[in-house]
């Protein structure tokens, strides 16, 4: 995913604020997509190893995607101080999981406009500065 232009594009802009909303999008359409799928391989992995393997490898793919955008926010200098490059990938990690869609909006019924808004609230206040020339 990370060769795409659309993703490359969001690389490459200025603006933090813009970015993390841009790779928001990409992540929900692509839950979305996978939702009901991915649950069905988690389940599977617990007994199958070749599910097993596989989630293992769409893991790899997700954590190599977000390590990219903690990379370009830590280049811009737009992480908080406190925050390493490697502490924004487990943030990012963490809040832009297929399990948390999962939660929110299949389980909590959330529509996917409403956890759209939230998470990329929710990751720029854990992961940008505060400096008004970075929103």
């Amino acid at each position: 995913m990370a060769d795409r232009p659309e993703v490359q594009s969001l690389v490459d802009n200025p603006n933090p604020r813009e970015q993390l909303a841009g790779f928001v999008g990409i992540t929900v359409r692509v839950n979305e997509r996978i939702a009901p799928l991915y649950r069905i391989l988690t389940s599977a992995a617990g007994t199958d190893p070749d599910a097993a393997g596989l989630l293992d490898e769409l893991t790899r793919q997700r954590q190599r995607g977000q390590r990219t955008i903690a990379r370009s926010l830590a280049r811009a200098g737009a992480l908080r101080p406190e925050l390493r490059e490697r502490d924004a990938a487990d943030l990012i990690h963490a809040l832009m999981s297929p399990e948390l869609y999962q939660l929110l909006v299949v389980d909590r019924a959330w529509n996917a406009d409403r956890y759209q808004r939230w998470l990329a609230r929710t990751l720029g206040d854990q992961l940008l500065r505060g400096d008004p020339g970075m929103s």
